[in-house]
């Protein structure tokens, strides 16, 4: 008994050692170190400055957005997410209820402008995220100061807009291999099929830089614009080629992969309208259709833009700051609540009059039928 008790005590010390943390060496670990402070620090001075300018924006028991202040009684939101309300409202740092009412709309930039009396909060102050790099930090913060999500700045500042954006017109099969990125589909007429790419080829790089993986590729395609030509290497038959395409617009028709599509409705909601926006910056900040209207701060603590929507499973986007504070310096267009139909009630002596019709005809047939 004693000999199987110590070659278990053995075995357990033999095992502890195995599975013991991996020391980080001094340099590493001082540099983390200095990484996690400067988050930290940037989150408390996110908390105490973004959470200042933001509020919920509840239709019924039912929260639909988020609003920042700007200033004078109003909030900016999501102008699609809001206009068919019938009914909507905030709640100031006390909790008491505001009722909002749109007062005006941004259409280029879906934001709505809404008039809320009585609250009080200083108006939001707008930076610029053009110079952000791609990789750099974000998060949204919300009312209470916690951090909603936060992220990296995945694609830097473009357009969503057909006439802006350019396609290369393929199908990306989503199953990871080792380098690059298999072609399932090619569009007919695009610029894909202008230069010879086919199914069954696989990219491996764009504009001179390896790809791998169906993400990467996406996001490289992203940023590019109609009329431009990268150049495109791809393998086929495990031979190398190069073409350069002219890429065209939204005229060309991509058919999205239906297994992403699966995907990102599973992972959570999505925004009503999640494109055509003029310029967006993209995060893979994971949000939720509700949390449109956030602000969107960097490390610097400062508002780099506001969430506009929750375009897929990890896909943010994001109206840059700039682009806002442009957009505010000019009057919104006036807001016309869309009619609702409405039933014609039936007066009390009509529904008298066409009950008393009624049993006359059934008393007819009846007397008929005898």
């Amino acid at each position: 008994m004693k000999i199987v008790i110590l070659a278990t005590l053995v075995c357990a010390a033999s095992l502890q050692a195995q599975i013991a943390q991996p020391r980080i060496p001094v340099a590493d670990q001082k540099v983390t170190d200095q990484q996690a402070g400067q988050i930290f620090k940037a989150l408390r001075a996110i908390n105490f400055e973004a959470k200042k300018v933001v509020f919920p924006i509840y239709s019924g028991r039912q929260r639909v957005a988020y609003g920042i202040s700007i200033g004078e009684n109003r909030l900016l939101t999501k102008a699609s997410e809001v206009a068919q309300r019938r009914m909507i409202f905030t709640e100031n740092r006390q909790q008491e209820s505001l009722s909002a009412r749109i007062v005006g709309i941004y259409p280029d930039h879906d934001l709505a402008v809404l008039n809320v009396p009585g609250l009080q909060a200083p108006a939001a102050k707008w930076a610029d995220a053009e110079k952000l790099a791609e990789g750099a930090f974000l998060t949204a913060i919300r009312s209470d100061g916690e951090a909603v999500a936060m992220g990296v700045l995945s694609v830097r500042e473009r357009s969503l807009k057909s006439t802006d954006q350019g396609f290369l017109g393929i199908e990306m099969d989503t199953l990871e291999l080792e380098s690059g990125v298999r072609v399932r589909r090619v569009v007919p007429a695009s610029a894909a099929a202008e230069v010879g790419i086919r199914g069954g080829d696989v990219i491996t790089k764009i504009a001179g830089e390896e790809v791998s993986g169906f993400y990467e590729v996406s996001t490289k395609l992203r940023r590019l614009r109609s009329g431009e030509q990268p150049e495109i290497e791809f393998l086929r038959a495990g031979v190398s080629r190069k073409v350069r395409p002219k890429l065209k617009g939204r005229e060309i028709e991509e058919e999205g992969s239906q297994r992403l599509d699966r995907m990102d409705k599973m992972s959570g909601s999505q925004s009503r309208v999640r494109g055509d926006f003029g310029n967006v910056i993209q995060s893979d900040m994971e949000l939720e259709a509700s949390d449109v209207g956030l602000p969107v701060v960097d490390l610097e603590g400062r508002i780099v833009g506001i969430v506009i929507a929750r375009a897929g499973r990890i896909s943010t986007l994001i109206l840059p700051g700039d682009d806002v504070a442009d957009a505010l310096a000019g009057e919104p267009e006036p807001f016309v609540a869309e009619g609702r139909v409405t039933r014609r009630r039936t007066l009390p002596d009509e529904a008298r009059r066409e009950r008393m019709r009624r049993m006359t005809e059934d008393l007819q047939r009846a007397l008929r039928r005898k």
